[in-house]
């Protein structure tokens, strides 16, 4: 297992440690066959990571993404996510509600259930560059981990009737999932 400390914020990033963004880029320009995202929010700042989401998916890369009340995501990204959904059929995006006001405050990408990056940046301008930031990249055994709580949040998406997570699919069909308080159990 490989653990190295990334950051985000104008006086850390070139002082030996590697920005986060640069290392998301890295991972999703590189992943072969899939890719696992877990996201509170999604600005329309970071739409080079939907880009180079767009085209991973284009090399016939999976793409799983669990995020945060979609409804209260800039129009512009919703959109997109929409878009790309209904282009690939292995493009998923999952609405995260709970009912009782819990959010989904994960930050985490993972590709190839071999890579990962987990931190407290956003995909947005402030997460990416501006912000003090810290995350972690990871290879090994707890990406693969990482990838199968967003692989149970997508299943339960997929197979329950309550309302608390929705499955935007490619023919546009919402499908219910996750009742907010069931545990993960890998």
């Amino acid at each position: 297992m490989k653990v190295e400390i990334l950051v985000t914020g104008p006086e850390l990033v070139g002082k030996g440690i590697r920005g986060i963004e640069p290392v998301i880029e890295e991972i999703i320009s590189e992943a072969s066959s899939e890719i696992h995202i877990m996201v509170y929010l999604l600005k329309p700042s970071a739409l080079k990571i939907l880009k180079l989401l767009e085209r991973a998916a284009e090399r016939g890369v999976r793409v799983s993404m669990v995020i945060n009340n979609l409804g209260t995501q800039d129009p512009r990204v919703v959109a997109i996510l929409r878009s790309l959904a209904q282009r690939f059929p292995h493009f998923k995006v999952v609405d995260f509600r709970d009912p009782r006001g819990a959010q989904l405050h994960a930050k985490v990408i993972v590709a190839d259930r071999k890579r990962a990056v987990v931190g407290s940046a956003n995909l947005s301008w402030g997460g990416m560059y501006s912000n003090y930031e810290v995350g972690l990249f990871i290879e090994g055994e707890p990406a693969w981990q990482l990838s199968a709580i967003i692989d149970y949040l997508e299943k339960r998406a997929t197979s329950s009737s309550n309302t608390d997570l929705q499955l935007i699919t490619s023919d546009r069909q919402v499908v219910m999932g996750l009742k907010c308080g069931d545990g993960f159990r890998g």
